[in-house]
């Protein structure tokens, strides 16, 4: 027989199981869609960096093409470093960002850098 004093104690045990396990599947749903989204923009990022030395080597503003290849990739681009080509040797760093907005922490900014080089060998 159950003591009048620890009636209703499995209830409270099982009422602070279940919220904690609320809380980390939050948790692990907040830290997965970070993931994704960075390596989500890593792609966006090499795609722009590449473009940007295609339209050099072509003779064309590279932070134009960067911007459409990222904002095609569902990202933005923030920073587009590209020298003038000289005809031999070609270094593109962009950086792009997203906004996402994770359960509990609110919106949050990733950005992601990343470089591009275009050299003609002897």
């Amino acid at each position: 027989m159950i003591a009048r004093s620890e009636r209703g104690s499995a209830t409270l045990a099982a009422a602070m199981a279940t919220a904690l396990a609320a809380a980390m599947g939050v948790a692990v749903v907040s830290l997965v869609v970070a993931v994704a989204t960075r390596i989500e923009l890593e792609t966006a990022a090499d795609a722009a960096a590449l473009a940007a030395v295609a339209a050099a080597v072509s003779g064309e503003d590279p932070s134009p093409a960067a911007g459409r290849l990222a904002m095609a990739n569902g990202a933005r681009l923030r920073a587009c470093r590209c020298p003038t080509f000289d005809g031999e040797a070609f270094v593109s760093t962009v950086e792009v960002t997203r906004m996402i907005d994770l359960p509990v922490i609110g919106e949050r900014t990733i950005t992601v850098e990343r470089s591009a080089e275009y050299s003609i060998d002897p």
